[in-house]
């Protein structure tokens, strides 16, 4: 279920605000709405979470990949010490960066000198002692050929096209006249070969910089532990900056107990303060607000009178961007970190799904594996996880306990199907045939079974929309919009008839005029009342404003019943993939490849699980989140409660 949430705004004089925040933080109820902040402070905790983050990655990304293990205890530093070290990680991989460039450069200059040989440009430079000026250069042919007298060169070196030469002058001018493509050299700092010893010196020290980093593989434990600290502080201190400072009027008025939504608590010594520092300086006091959970109103409210805090607890405004805190029993629970790692929160004033999710994403995760064999390793999998935790004393972990439930639902539905790692059914013992259900099982003629089973995926998805309607009907029960609601399963139940029409048997399933009359009764239920706030007109108008959306609904009903089929198709192309793993591994089983025939199982069966995970994110996901979630209403807009806490 979800909390509900009280609107909290929370006033304490300015100067005891850090205080009153650590007293908020050790509280740890209350979500604060976070403010654009800024401050010395801030700026500077953020510079250094950015250098030990950064330090961090540095180290785990330049560690040997097979790191000794050294019996050594954990390192502990005192933050400047830590620092100190940051610093000189970060130092030598700027240092490796200036090397790497300096390489690029030697690379360039050495590239773009070596076709005029080795040469010192010392010597160069050294005839200006005498008053001769060389300039160097690079001219066509036909243009150095067309060069005036009164240009002095020497002719160093020639290509088929090109000229090397340099000239001589008596001044460091260069002529004027000289033609357009005239390329000028400018002289290196180095000689040709000292440029390729340094590049060679410089390549022989750059991966010094990253085993010394590699090194301070120590320093990791350290470092996410003072990134850890830094947050908080971070968070904090953007708390305590983004407090919004009000003066408070000489007039002020004092008021209390005239409203049970509005607390102002004042403990006798902050009064006699606020009033012995009236005639001193104006008072001035710091806003905060957030949220909190109602359930926590109560013992809030007697923090505020123990601290002298004045606050304002009311029912959120329709406007208001309320997080969402949720409650389940221990079975919903499970589903916790499947949503956590989607990052799916539903809005505040949205329904909770979580049951049917978690029930309805079982039956598809047991749909898409589709087989027996890979359900009970996944049990196997998850009861080891399971007993671990509890020989260490631990609380089993949520993400097992969702992986046993899903690998018992998945050894009954291939129990059910009859379908054992992809094994040919005259392979499979008779009691386990017998378990089956033969109008699913593998040993039923497949044409019969692929029907029942496509009839079956139409049933389940007209269930779990049905269910979303069902559920915004009891959320409008006093409200015509229910009627809208009516007309929705009106035209799923016909709709469903159209589908199994098509896909399965126009002989057993025909479209009837009692289908035609619940999909255009469910039409126009839907279409008179789906958008009634005030009255039937305004709802009519509203929805003639969207007429072909209202159209396409239709289209939409078939399409999310179709959508269903889904599950059928890919539990059958991963029993097919089964099966075709286990023919290709069968006549080397037989032989001496034994070894290769047991590896291909592995290798396939292992690439197979890997698919129908995937499949379960896609497609078991998405029929939740998506098809059944737009029946509901439910758009996924929250975002988690996350009070401020230690």
């Amino acid at each position: 279920m979800i909390l509900p949430m009280k609107k909290l705004t929370l006033l304490v004089l300015d100067s005891q605000k850090k205080a009153a925040l650590k007293t908020l933080r050790n509280f740890g109820a209350v979500h604060i709405e976070k403010e654009a902040a800024s401050s010395d402070t801030l700026t500077e905790l953020q510079n250094t979470y950015a250098r030990v983050q950064q330090a961090e990655a540095l180290i785990t990304e330049s560690q040997p990949k097979k790191a000794e293990k050294t019996k050594t205890g954990p390192l502990t530093l005192n933050r400047n010490d830590l620092l100190q070290a940051v610093d000189e990680i970060l130092e030598l991989k700027d240092q490796e960066s200036n090397t790497r460039a300096a390489i690029n450069k030697l690379t360039g200059d050495i590239e773009a000198y070596s076709s005029w040989g080795d040469f010192d440009p010392e010597d160069i430079r050294s005839f200006e002692e005498n008053g001769i000026y060389l300039t160097m250069g690079e001219l066509s042919e036909k243009s150095y050929a067309a060069l005036p007298e009164t240009v002095k060169t020497v002719r160093l070196v020639g290509g088929k096209k090109t000229v090397r030469f340099a000239i001589v002058s008596e001044t460091a001018d260069v002529p004027t006249d000289l033609p357009s493509d005239f390329t000028p050299l400018i002289l290196p700092e180095m000689r040709l070969s000292a440029m390729k010893a340094e590049k060679e010196r410089l390549q022989k020290r750059l991966p010094s910089f990253k085993a010394r980093i590699g090194a301070r593989t120590d320093l990791l434990a350290p470092l996410k532990a003072e990134a850890k600290k830094l947050a908080k502080e971070i968070e904090f201190e953007t708390v305590h900056a983004g407090m919004e400072v009000i003066p408070l009027e000489e007039d002020t008025a004092a008021a209390s107990g005239t409203d049970s939504s509005v607390t102002l608590a004042a403990s006798g010594n902050t009064a006699n303060a606020a009033a012995g520092n009236a005639e001193k300086e104006p008072i001035r006091l710091a806003r905060l607000s957030g949220y909190i959970l109602a359930e926590k109103q109560a013992d809030f409210a007697g923090l505020a009178k123990a601290n002298g805090w004045a606050f304002i607890a009311d029912d959120p405004a329709e406007e208001d961007a309320v997080p969402t805190a949720m409650r389940h029993n221990r079975f919903v629970q499970l589903l916790t970190p499947l949503t956590d790692f989607l990052g799916t929160v539903p809005g505040y004033r949205e329904p909770d799904i979580s049951l049917w999710f978690l029930l309805f994403f079982g039956i598809f995760f047991a749909m898409i594996f589709g087989d027996a064999g890979y359900g009970g390793i996944l049990v196997i999998l998850s009861l080891i996880g399971i007993v671990k935790a509890k020989a260490k004393e631990q609380p089993a972990p949520l993400a097992m306990q969702m992986f046993l439930y899903l690998g018992v639902l998945t050894v009954i539905w291939g129990t059910a199907t009859c379908n054992w790692f992809g094994i040919s059914v005259e392979y499979i013992p008779a009691w386990l045939k017998n378990l089956s259900i033969p109008a699913i099982s593998n040993a039923t003629e497949a044409t019969v079974r692929n029907a029942n089973l496509m009839q079956f995926c139409f049933t389940l998805g007209l269930i779990q929309l049905t269910i979303g309607h069902l559920i915004s009907i009891v959320r409008n029960i006093r409200s015509p919009q229910i009627l809208g609601h009516i007309g929705s399963i009106a035209m799923l139940c016909g709709m469903y008839v159209v589908v199994l029409s098509l896909v399965v048997s126009r002989e057993r399933y025909q479209i009837n005029q009692p289908v035609l009359i619940a999909i255009g009764c469910g039409f126009a239920l839907n279409f008179i009342f789906s958008n009634y706030q005030t009255g039937i007109g305004q709802s009519i108008v509203d929805s003639l404003k969207n007429i072909i959306t209202m159209f396409l609904g239709v289209v939409n009903v078939f399409a999310d019943i179709m959508s269903y089929i889904r599950l059928w198709a890919v539990g059958l192309a991963g029993s097919a993939i089964s099966a075709t793993v286990n023919q290709m591994a069968g006549p080397a089983l037989g032989s001496f490849l034994i070894f290769l025939g047991v590896l291909l199982l592995f290798f396939g069966h292992g690439l197979n699980y890997i698919m129908n995970v995937l499949s379960v994110i896609v497609h078991g996901v998405r029929l939740n989140t998506l098809e059944f979630s737009n029946h509901v209403g439910l758009t996924w807009a929250g975002f988690k409660y996350e009070p401020f806490a230690e």
